[in-house]
Order: C-alpha cells, then sequence, then structure tokens
C-alpha cells in the first residue's frame, strides 16, 4: 500500500474511532434522570422540603383503586396501627396508614388514612362536592398517558367527572407565551377535587 493512501487510512480510522455518538434521549431516559436527580437530594439536608398531602378518607380501598390502580401511583408504606379508641372505652382502633409515590419517595407523595379502618360501624360524614370554592384544595397530576389513564378513572366506583380532557392554554411563566395543556378534572371517591392532565408545552 502506498505510503499516502496507508496515511489516509489511519487517519480516516482514528476520526471514526474520534467521532462522538449521536445519543437520542427517551421520556424513559428523562425520567430515569429525574429519579436520580431526585434520589440524590437527602431530606435532612433541606432547609425545606413539601413532602406529603395527606387525605383522611372514608374507605382506603376505594382510594387505592384509583391513586394506585388507575392512576399509577406506588405503594411505599402501608401499614395498620392499633391504638386506644378515642370514642370507646376499653376498646381499640385500626388506623390504616398509606403513602403513594409518583417520582420521589420524600417529596410529592400522596398519603392516604382510614382512621376507622375495618370497623362496620363508623360514622359516614356526607360527601360534600362544592366545587372550586375556598377550603377546598386541588390534588393536581401531570401524566403523559392521559387517554388510556383516564379510561381507567372512569370506571373507578364514587369517581364523579367533573370534565373530560380539555386543550387549556394558560399564560407561561416568561408572560408572552402560552402553556398548552390537557385538562381533565374529577371529584375523587371522598369528593377531593383532581386535575389529571398532560402538558404539551415545555415548561
Amino acid at each position: 500500500m502506498k505510503p499516502i493512501l496507508l496515511l489516509f487510512v489511519i487517519s480516516t480510522f482514528f476520526a471514526c474511532q474520534q467521532a462522538p455518538k449521536q445519543v437520542v434521549a427517551t421520556p424513559e431516559d428523562d425520567t430515569k434522570l429525574i429519579e436520580k436527580a431526585i434520589s440524590d437530594i437527602n431530606p435532612k439536608d433541606q432547609a425545606l422540603i413539601f413532602r406529603r398531602t395527606t387525605l383522611i378518607v372514608r374507605d382506603i380501598d376505594k382510594s387505592l383503586a384509583l391513586y394506585g390502580d388507575a392512576m399509577g401511583m406506588e405503594i411505599i408504606y402501608d401499614q395498620v396501627i392499633k391504638r386506644a379508641h378515642p370514642f370507646k372505652e376499653g376498646k381499640q382502633q385500626s388506623v390504616r396508614l398509606i403513602f403513594l409515590k409518583a417520582l420521589d419517595k420524600f417529596q410529592g407523595v400522596l398519603g392516604l388514612v382510614d382512621y376507622h379502618y375495618g370497623e362496620k360501624d363508623k360514622e359516614i360524614i356526607p360527601i360534600r362536592k362544592e366545587g372550586f370554592v375556598p377550603q377546598n384544595v386541588v390534588l393536581l397530576f401531570n401524566s403523559n398517558d392521559l387517554d388510556a389513564r383516564f379510561e381507567k378513572i372512569k370506571m373507578v366506583p364514587d369517581v364523579d367527572i367533573i370534565s373530560a380532557p380539555k386543550l387549556t392554554q394558560y399564560p407561561a411563566y416568561n408572560g408572552k407565551d402560552t402553556i398548552k395543556v390537557m385538562v381533565s378534572k374529577f371529584y375523587d371517591p371522598d369528593g377531593f377535587i383532581v386535575e389529571f392532565n398532560k402538558l404539551l408545552s415545555d415548561l
């Protein structure tokens, strides 16, 4: 092989070896990066973390059918706590406490507590569905699987749909652009308002 040709072959080989590989990130890769970044945070070292919202529910199994089975949250804590009954002398009360996570086990956790777990004669407080009024809360979730999840949500007993997914636009953080979101709303089995949405725009 002629020296010039040999030099060309060698230089081409090394150029190919040093060329950066093109990597296409997938949504799964993004989720893993987010989970890794969050998991590296030690909650004991933080000045303030909004850890959890806990719902006091009438029937924790109905709530699990929604937040766990239909919406896809993962149970990270599930315990029945025994304590002295506050109203029945000499009796014990069973309190079931569940924590569910979306991405992280310390931030954005949803708690469910049934203070009268397993009691057949527990007092049933009427459910109030008053809409968007003071003292009510709205639980907001984002999902990239809105359509399939919403079909499951509709099938959960005692879920009351307020509105099916529809396109909604909000002013962006910069005050100039718009954020496009597919928004659905419903009451959970205890009357808590839930928004279950899909982001269409980058924040």
